[in-house]
């Protein structure tokens, strides 16, 4: 019947083109029911995600075969001739999980499902097999891949890890001890509200009682909220409706820019510096009340403090310019958290910030368990923040993301959904206690985000 049906159209078959795996005579059987095709360089023979019905044995040539993310090429994999693709059901429309694609000038043999029918039983239970082989001999070299990929990634991430994780050797500088001791301590009155609002047992009417109670912190309150930098119709006079009105948040970030404004080379302009923590703070605000990890309070705090080590080093670069260069190469983390330690804030505030640019090159089992979901919050926190700037992170950014995800609940989330859905619509409903400086923002990037509503 096989022979009948392909006297005059299957191709001439050469012993030289024999099918490792199959007998002579099975091979004759293959060549005579399918149709050779000749396929030029970087011809793709299979493509991802494309319905496909036909056997595809590779005669000659080299090929591989590429697994790719939604964001292009992930890795690839050289396949030897005789490999043999397909699901040995082709009655069913199957999407083919990985492509295939030339590497040179090469030939295939292609078998659909009437063909395949054709063949004898025995010849169709040697595909099934050639197959499994195929898949096998392909897993095993994958597997090969995979460990060789993971101990490049464990000597990456130990090699940065190490330049990271030279905290008592920052401690020990004397260049750095001298650059905390001259930096500005917080006044005694801050210092107090910093501490209540980090400390998980204050409650909601200690922290306002204690605010309203000290002429400083209300003097400047009042007289910031009363600023151009908002757009309040009526002046607020009264710090109890000013704290009802603003929130935690706000208030404390007044305070902070008022500390941080006194502290600052007068050149330099703090706009992007408050906007940048203003921003990451609210976000890690929703973020801490969205998953019920970590307390929404000490987070929003905490995205306010999270950037102090720059400061730290912008004012010793005014006062020592010739090390510019030196203090340019300096872990704005650590330096952070050892002026936060010098203020006497919660030792897990200061190993956050600390640890907090960790989750952009390793797994979270190297982040300390005490202070894991704070990083966690902090590290998408700054991914939603770069997402809503229109700023393309590097690739590396979010290779751990999903594993920082699963530590906060939000395991069924992406960047994009928490956006949309939640971050986005908390920061517009908010946005008139925002100083100026941040509606302008949120105004000008709402165009960036994709509502879940309008979809």
């Amino acid at each position: 019947m096989v022979q009948e049906l392909n006297k005059k159209s299957s191709p001439t078959f050469s012993s030289s083109t024999t099918i490792e795996g199959f007998t002579e005579k099975e091979t004759i059987a293959l060549f005579q029911v399918g149709k050779i095709r000749s396929v030029e360089n970087g011809e793709y023979v299979l493509r991802k995600d494309e319905t496909c019905n036909i056997l595809t044995f590779i005669l000659d040539g080299s090929s591989k075969i590429l697994f790719s993310e939604n964001d292009g090429e992930s890795f690839s994999v050289n396949i030897k001739k005789g490999s043999l693709f397909g699901d040995p059901d082709l009655s069913k429309d199957k999407k083919n999980r990985f492509s295939v694609v030339s590497s040179g000038a090469s030939r295939i043999l292609e078998i659909d499902q009437f063909a395949f029918n054709l063949l004898p039983p025995g010849i169709q239970i040697s595909v099934y097999r050639k197959i499994l082989d195929t898949f096998t001999e392909l897993n095993d070299e994958l597997v090969t891949k995979s460990g060789a990929l993971s101990k490049k990634i464990e000597s990456l991430v130990s090699y940065v890890k190490d330049f990271y994780n030279d905290n008592d050797q920052y401690a020990r500088s004397i260049m750095i001890q001298d650059m905390i001791k001259n930096f500005p301590r917080l006044p005694i009155q801050i210092n107090r509200l910093t501490s209540m609002l980090l400390d998980e047992g204050a409650s909601v009417a200690e922290i306002a009682g204690f605010a309203k109670m000290d002429p400083s912190i209300v003097s400047i309150v009042l007289k910031i909220v009363n600023s151009g930098y908002y757009s309040f119709q009526r002046k607020i006079s009264d710090f109890h409706h000013a704290f009802v009105l603003l929130g935690f948040n706000q208030v404390y970030q007044i305070l902070m820019e008022n500390f941080l404004q006194g502290v600052m080379p007068r050149h330099f302009n703090l706009k992007a510096l408050n906007l940048h923590s203003a921003v990451i703070s609210q976000i890690a605000f929703d973020i801490a009340q969205l998953s019920k990890k970590s307390k929404p309070v000490m987070m929003s705090t905490l995205g306010i403090l999270h950037d102090l080590g720059k400061c730290v080093i912008l004012v010793s670069k005014a006062k020592k310019p010739e090390l510019d260069i030196v203090m340019a190469r300096l872990d704005d983390c650590k330096v952070g958290s050892l002026l936060l330690d010098a203020w006497n804030t919660p030792v897990i505030i200061g190993q956050s910030v600390e640890y907090q640019k960790y989750p952009n090159f390793c797994s979270p089992e190297y982040i300390p368990e005490n202070c894991i979901e704070n990083v966690a919050i902090l590290y998408i926190a700054h991914l939603c923040f770069d997402y809503l700037s229109g700023n393309e992170k590097a690739e590396f950014s979010n290779t751990y993301l999903q594993e920082y995800l699963n530590i906060v609940n939000l395991h069924n989330h992406s960047i994009e959904s928490l956006m949309s859905q939640h971050i986005m619509p908390s920061l517009i409903k908010k946005m008139d206690v925002f100083p100026d400086y941040v509606r302008d923002f949120i105004k000008n990037q709402q165009t960036t985000v994709t509502f879940s509503s309008n979809k």
